[in-house]
């Protein structure tokens, strides 16, 4: 996931796979031009939902130390060069119960909206391999990841291993909080769709659409 500090989204004319799917998709066979400009604008709307889709967690504006209810955003860097989001917040429940609620394949699309399907292709006490159907705005997408259960009850991490994108990877963490029961949950997300999306569009975007991802996640602990 790149991001670029200007006005207005840049598409690089360089990326002829993700143009493809969108013409493909949308009915759009001819090589005639006369449409750019609106695939363009398609593109760029299907680029902020697949950057809020795959961060994947509410992200609200704000610095410094996450507060119970708050939930802190920071750009980060993977060691690739990938441009990446990390996301502070806590959860009042077990570590057990936490770690349940990231690994239940079987409900995640409860959780997490925009997944459309998800097949368990293989899992064992190290890990999963799972096949997503993601939908963003009129396009679907597929991708498999690897999730690697790192240390059980406290880090899972993952990676895309097939499909569409050309880089998916993160991470949640399980910390101990400032008090008993409550934990701090660090998310990281790094996504390379391929395009350029500008930060400060995606900050707030995911501000306002992300929010209830995370009171899903509060809500499903309160009921057990």
């Amino acid at each position: 996931m790149e991001y670029v500090p200007c006005s207005s989204p840049v598409i690089p004319v360089t990326v002829y796979l993700f143009r493809s799917r969108v013409r493909e998709q949308i009915g759009i066979l001819s090589s005639d031009y006369r449409l750019g400009h609106w695939v363009n604008d398609k593109i760029q709307r299907t680029g902020f939902s697949l950057v809020l889709l795959f961060i994947g967690v509410v992200l609200a504006p704000g610095d410094g130390a996450a507060t119970e209810d708050s939930i802190i955003i920071e750009d980060v860097t993977n060691d690739q060069g990938i441009h990446g989001l990390r996301a502070t917040f806590h959860l009042q429940a077990s570590r057990k119960a936490i770690w349940a609620l990231l690994t239940d394949y079987d409900r995640f699309k409860e959780t997490f909206k925009g997944i459309r399907r998800i097949e368990i292709i293989a899992e064992d006490e190290r890990g999963a391999r799972l096949r997503y159907t993601i939908k963003a705005w009129i396009l679907t997408f597929y991708y498999t990841l690897q999730r690697d259960y790192v240390r059980p009850y406290e880090l899972i991490t993952w990676r895309r291993t097939g499909g569409d994108f050309r880089l998916i990877s993160g991470s949640w963490m399980i910390l101990p909080g400032p008090r008993e029961g409550l934990h701090e949950i660090v998310y990281e997300s790094y996504v390379d769709v391929g395009f350029l999306i500008p930060t400060a569009l995606v900050r707030n975007r995911a501000a306002q659409e992300l929010e209830k991802t995370v009171a899903r996640m509060r809500e499903q602990l309160a009921a057990g």
